[in-house]
């Protein structure tokens, strides 16, 4: 028994080279056929390069002399748009060459969506669902989010990797670790923040007061972090991403998209319409949040916060969506625990992987991403279900 237990051991460490190397020879081949200058990635590989230079991401001068030294001629926003301690992350790639710096983060994306797949298998104990670590890694593969993150170069593994980390941290009885993770999500705000926000009331109705101090330290050291870059950065990125927002207001896949589409884009009834509808949304996951502060588990907790966020932020694009995996994970495991659920579970993601490109051949002809709000919608109403279920069964077993 222990020589087949190294010998598994050791068949796992020989997948880590060859997953990297896979990784890398993918990562060159979709930065062959893309134009990697033009293309969001620069955004941040051009913050972390500037920070090296000891040079301010906030000034509009140094943001477009940084284009032109290296010949990017598409300029989406003046100036860095996201909070300035992010340039700290990206500068170690703002050393190497746009190239090989780009390569080397779409590798470390598409391995940040592995591992994320890996441990998201360990939030959940139940034997069955060590058996569905190829129906997600399918599912992730097709899915219209992996390849926009990708060949974007955007973001969304990397807070992927992260809000599965502070999952299966706080699934290990490390709280206060997990917690102290939580604010590195808002180095992306509007999708971060709201996460952060849903779950920090959730912290708080289970009395986990430890973790809200470890939350608030870890708050403290990111805003320090920047201060010591710029101390003015707070104003400085509030009045650049407040511009940004107003520019693309009513134009993302959210419930504010979809109240903008209905009102024929009437900016007073998207107003009314969004605001209501974000209102009622985030009034039921706090309340589900207090309410089954108990009986939600760190999945499912992660899993309803991203999922409100993803559909109430005023700002997201289609690669955030990359962030459903969570959610779609917790839907799968409920499924193939349940009798004769296995089947469904292994397919549900597909399903899915078929909403959006369906959903892709009407936002095509419409010409607007917005339609992809159904896609979080799909996956919010079937994990309500689920959980709404399991409640009842509890309830039903208490009482016989």
């Amino acid at each position: 028994m222990g020589f087949i237990k190294k010998a598994k051991s050791f068949g796992w460490l020989m997948l880590i080279p060859l997953a990297a190397l896979l990784c890398y020879l993918l990562a060159v081949k979709i930065v062959n056929v893309i134009d990697y200058h033009n293309n969001d990635y620069f955004t941040f590989y051009l913050a972390g390069h500037l920070v090296t230079q000891g040079a301010d991401p906030y000034s509009t001068e140094q943001w477009l002399a940084g284009h032109e030294q290296f010949g990017v001629t598409w300029i989406p926003n003046p100036a860095f748009v996201y909070p300035l301690p992010l340039s700290l992350l990206f500068a170690p790639l703002g050393l190497l060459p746009l190239y090989r710096s780009y390569v080397l983060w779409v590798a470390l994306s598409e391995g940040m969506i592995l591992i994320s797949i890996f441990l998201t298998l360990k939030l959940d104990k139940t034997p069955i669902t060590r058996h569905l670590f190829l129906p997600l890694l399918a599912g992730v593969i097709l899915f219209r989010p992996t390849i926009l993150t990708l060949v974007n170069g955007q973001l969304a593994a990397w807070l992927l990797f992260l809000l599965t980390c502070i999952a299966l941290l706080w699934v290990q009885g490390k709280w206060e670790w997990g917690s102290l993770l939580l604010p590195l999500l808002a180095l992306k705000p509007n999708i971060g923040a709201p996460i952060l926000l849903l779950l920090a009331v959730w912290l708080w109705a289970g009395k986990r007061y430890k973790s809200l101090l470890a939350l608030g330290l870890g708050g403290i050291l990111l805003l320090t972090a920047g201060m010591i870059q710029n101390p003015d950065w707070p104003i400085e990125y509030w009045n650049i991403g407040s511009t940004k927002l107003a520019h693309d207001f009513g134009f993302s896949p959210t419930v504010w998209g979809l109240a903008s589409l209905a009102c024929d884009f009437q900016k007073p009834c998207s107003l009314a319409a969004g605001g209501t509808a974000t209102a009622l949304l985030t009034f039921t996951a706090l309340w589900l949040l207090v309410r089954y502060r108990t009986l939600i588990t760190p999945l499912a907790a992660v899993s309803l916060s991203t999922l409100v966020t993803l559909l109430i932020t005023p700002y997201t694009w289609p690669y955030d969506q990359l962030l459903l995996l969570l959610p779609i994970a917790a839907v799968v495991f409920s499924l193939a625990k349940h009798k004769g659920g296995f089947l469904p579970a292994t397919i549900f993601f597909l399903g899915i992987d078929l909403l959006t490109i369906i959903l892709l051949f009407f936002s095509a002809a419409l010409e607007i991403e917005i339609l992809n709000a159904f896609v979080p919608l799909t996956v919010l109403v079937l994990l309500l279900w689920r959980l709404f279920q399991r409640e009842q069964i509890s309830e039903s077993k208490a009482k016989n």
